[in-house]
Order: C-alpha cells, then sequence, then structure tokens
C-alpha cells in the first residue's frame, strides 16, 4: 500500500458502523479544513472549468453565448426588451459559466488531483481516527502527487471529448441516430462522473497500478451503482440546483448563500463522501479476502 495497509480493526475503530453521518457530525470541523484546501487548490482548475464551459457549452446549448442568450431571455419574456441591456445579458452569462465551472469541479471532472487525493489521504484517517491535518495533506501530496496528477489530466481529456461529443450529435445531426449516439455519450458522461468519487481515494489509499485504479474504479462504480448514481444527483442538486436558485432568485443573497456553502461545505462533503464511500467497497472487499 501506498501509506498504510489496509487494517480492519482500524477502519472499525473509525465507527463505521454508525453510519455516515455519525462520522461526519463528529469530524464536521476537520471537513471544512479539507474543503478549505480543496476550494484554494482548485483555482486553477476552476479556470480550465471556465474555459471548457465557454468552449464546448454552445454546442450542447446554443443558447450559451451572449448574443444568443439575450434572444433567449426577451423570447421567454424573462426579461422585457429595455431591461435586457448589455450589461444584465453580460452578468447572467458570466453567472452561468461561473456556476458550471464550480459545479465541473464539484462532479470530480475537473479538479487539482494531487491536492484532492492528498485531502482524500487526510479522511481516510480521520475516519481511522488516525489523523494529522498537515502532516496527512504533505504526506498524501509527497506520495501520489504523480498519479494523481495524471488522473487530473485524463479526466479533462476525457471529460472535454465525451462533452464535445454530445455537442456534435445534438446539434451537428438530426433523426434517431442523433438522440441515441447524444444519449450514450451523456450515460457515459454520468458514469464516468460517478467513478471518479472512487479514483482519488483509491490513488490515496491503495498501491495500485493506474491501469489498476481505474479498473477498480469501475468495478466499484457497477457494484454501488445505486448510491453512486444517489451521490451524482447530489452533486447536481448541490452545485447546479441549489446554486441556480439561490442566484436567479435571491439576489445578492443568494450569491452570498452560495459563496458561504462554496466556503464551508459543498466540496469538503462530496470529497468526505467520497472517501467513506471508496472505504466501504475496499471493507467488503478485504472481508470477503478474510472469508476465504
Amino acid at each position: 500500500m501506498s501509506a498504510h495497509q489496509f487494517n480492519l480493526d482500524d477502519w472499525e475503530k473509525g465507527g463505521i458502523k454508525k453510519g455516515f453521518w455519525s462520522s461526519y457530525g463528529k469530524n464536521w470541523g476537520k471537513v471544512i479544513a479539507g474543503n478549505a484546501v480543496l476550494l484554494l487548490s482548485n483555482i486553477v482548475s476552476f479556470v480550465i472549468a471556465l474555459c471548457v464551459v465557454m468552449l464546448l457549452f454552445p454546442m450542447i446549448f446554443p443558447y450559451f453565448l451572449p448574443d444568443s442568450l439575450k434572444e433567449f431571455v426577451i423570447e421567454n419574456e424573462m426579461l422585457d426588451a429595455a431591461a435586457a441591456t448589455e450589461d444584465v445579458i453580460n452578468n447572467i452569462y458570466f453567472t452561468l459559466c461561473m456556476l458550471f465551472s464550480m459545479a465541473m469541479s464539484g462532479m470530480l471532472l475537473i479538479v487539482n488531483g494531487p491536492f484532492y487525493s492528498a485531502v482524500s489521504y487526510f479522511f481516510r484517517n480521520v475516519l481511522t481516527g488516525d489523523d494529522s491535518f498537515k502532516t496527512d495533506i504533505k504526506t498524501g501530496l509527497k506520495d501520489n502527487w504523480k498519479k494523481s496528477l495524471g488522473a487530473m489530466f485524463l479526466s479533462i481529456v476525457v471529460t472535454c471529448v465525451l462533452i464535445f461529443n454530445i455537442g456534435y450529435y445534438a446539434n451537428g445531426m438530426e433523426g434517431m441516430v442523433s438522440m441515441a449516439a447524444k444519449s450514450f455519450f451523456s450515460c457515459i458522461l454520468a458514469f464516468w462522473c460517478c467513478m471518479q468519487l472512487f479514483v482519488y481515494p483509491l490513488i490515496a489509499c491503495v498501491e495500485l497500478s493506474f491501469k489498476e485504479v481505474y479498473r477498480n474504479a469501475a468495478i466499484m462504480t457497477v457494484k454501488n451503482f445505486p448510491i453512486a448514481i444517489l451521490v451524482f444527483l447530489l452533486q447536481l442538486i448541490l452545485f447546479v440546483a441549489i446554486p441556480f436558485v439561490l442566484m436567479f432568485s435571491f439576489g445578492q443573497i443568494g450569491y452570498a448563500i452560495t459563496m458561504i456553502l462554496y466556503l464551508l461545505f459543498s466540496y469538503g462533503f462530496i470529497g468526505f463522501i467520497s472517501m467513506y464511500l471508496t472505504w466501504k467497497a475496499v471493507l467488503k472487499v478485504i472481508r470477503r479476502q478474510e472469508e476465504l
């Protein structure tokens, strides 16, 4: 193993029998600390995600451009022509770009891989009751930065290819073939999002080759598919639905609440869930091996 051998006694000591919410409630302050690391370390990732959103999202959503957005807003009577000034439309456009770029990081598609694996390592030790914030982050970075950097670049490439294909078949072709292809690549993108829940925790806690990380992440996603899909839907709610409603329904107060969620909760919460799910999946493997 890259850091600690899996130890069933340590994991049970960490409170797995009490469930996720008990573990989160007991360690919420440490999860906030992890959230701060993820938020600060992902600044460059947010910029990359913003570029992806601005370049590729118009392929899927034709109105995802300032001029087209203005037409969409007026046609759907969201604003009247007089109110839909250039400044207002640009503000809506850049708010949407920011929202979706943060969402791509929240969906674990474009993140700072080395720091995400380091935070996963810290959360692993939080769950086993043997954590030290500075030491764990430092150790996680030192031991796993190469593999997690590779995972980060792979995720960016795969994500861009899938979004491009969805956009191509959504607007470049018509008919049943187009609909089937668009649906297929959308499902692959959703599955890829679910796989990311397991990738960085596996890198942080298990000594596997790069290929084995993704093979095991895919297997764990399939075997834990109902829970993985629930977490995927939770990510959509937490990073798309809630910020969208807050920003566009409650004005400046909504912006403030959204920023507080980003600063104190959203990224750390998903990271903690990611580590928790991976440990439960690994625990099943350990117990099956012990029974043989």
